[in-house]
């Protein structure tokens, strides 16, 4: 049983089902995953979309589905008793399931566990007390598990594991260095505004406005933004209505291989922008309330995994507030006109892969479920 509620979550899980079909022959997969997952035989028992929530007030709002599906995945144990509940991130939902499973002696794998270094460090102790496995995706995660009963370790990043795989494939990103400045007719711009709804409506805007400038002082500049493939193109249509502005439906890494700069909505795609070596404006908005009690409980000096990964900020953010156009087309604007800071940038963001390792995770999670699978047929 799988439940993993966004589509980077899906995506990597994706991966893992993958690996362990080879290795649990003739398995049964099913609960929460996305078209990635599904198409490697997950067999969803509600809707993915509808996951796709996120800040306090949002969830808050969509409370009522959430106790609703709790329910259903619940009873979906009892009736079909699996193996292994592989939890995927997604803790509001997966750490209530995880001790529904502990109840039910089923093991419970975890997979991208909750950023307990960045707020709720509580979270920690539940995993390691409730969880038969943790894997992490960065190397600095297992410190905090450490002290607690869960085997722990860092499987690797799943971005990094993706990125090898394209490497052959994908022509180069990167302009020579000698290129730059930048001339206005080169310069390649992507918005990469989110995967989820709210993302995309509260920061595209921002982001289209920001573009627009840039094209004023930069005629010529070229600009893309990247859809995510389970929103509505209207989303992204009225926004760019009238702009010029193209929008790409393929998957992110293709866009990153002909992009020179980003606008780039905190989350997972800051991560993969950064391992192609694209110099990027980290974005974050969310509603004012949601806001405020993050910024209470956060416990990190950045937002942008690059910058966390690095431990220094590599390349700018702009929050909230910040997050206009205006200021957006700024920050951007510094890596078009200065050779000097595209170069040093795009040399930090080189160092990133190497933080992070070169394991394979899906291979390390498949694994470990496969172990437990085997377990629990023995018994």
């Amino acid at each position: 049983m799988f439940v993993a509620g966004d589509p980077s979550g899906d995506q990597h899980t994706s991966h893992v089902l993958r690996r362990l079909a080879t290795l649990v022959r003739g398995g049964n997969f099913f609960g929460i995953g996305g078209p990635a997952m599904q198409s490697q035989g997950l067999v969803p028992l509600m809707p993915f979309e509808a996951f796709n929530t996120m800040g306090f007030w949002e969830v808050l709002a969509h409370m009522p589905f959430f106790l609703k599906a709790k329910k259903r995945l619940v009873a979906a144990m009892d009736e079909y008793r699996p193996a292994a509940l592989v939890c995927v991130d997604y803790p509001g939902l997966n750490i209530p399931l995880m001790r529904e499973a502990h109840k039910r002696g089923i093991p419970v794998v975890w997979y991208i566990v909750p950023q307990v270094w960045a707020w709720k460090r509580k979270r920690a102790a539940i995993l390691g007390r409730y969880a038969s496995y943790i894997g992490c995706v960065f190397p600095f995660e297992a410190d905090y598990f450490k002290p607690f009963a869960a085997p722990v370790s860092f499987v690797g990043h799943p971005l990094v594991e993706a990125m090898e795989g394209r490497a052959a494939s994908l022509p180069q990103n990167a302009l020579p260095p000698d290129a730059l400045p930048i001339g206005a007719h080169a310069f390649r711009l992507s918005l990469v505004p989110g995967s989820r709804r709210q993302e995309v409506a509260a920061i595209l805007p921002s982001m289209v406005k920001a573009a627009l400038l840039l094209q004023k002082d930069h005629p010529g500049l070229a600009v893309t933004v990247s859809k995510c493939k389970n929103l509505p193109p209207a989303l992204y249509q009225k926004a760019c209505a009238g702009t010029g502005i193209a929008i790409f439906e393929g998957p992110l890494c293709e866009l990153l291989a002909k992009t020179d700069g980003a606008l780039v909505t905190s989350g997972t795609a800051t991560l993969e922008t950064a391992l192609a070596k694209v110099p990027m404006v980290i974005v974050y908005r969310t509603s004012q309330i949601t806001y405020l009690l993050m910024k209470r409980m956060i416990r990190v000096r950045f937002i942008g995994l690059p910058n966390i990964v690095a431990g220094e900020k590599i390349v700018p953010e702009c929050i909230q507030s910040e997050a206009n156009g205006q200021k957006l087309a700024q920050e951007m604007s510094a890596f078009i006109t200065s050779k000097d800071l595209y170069r040093r940038t795009k040399e930090k963001l080189s160092r990133l892969e190497s933080l992070l390792g070169g394991k394979q995770p899906s291979k390390e999670i498949a694994e470990a479920i496969a172990g437990f699978v085997k377990k629990q047929s023995m018994q």
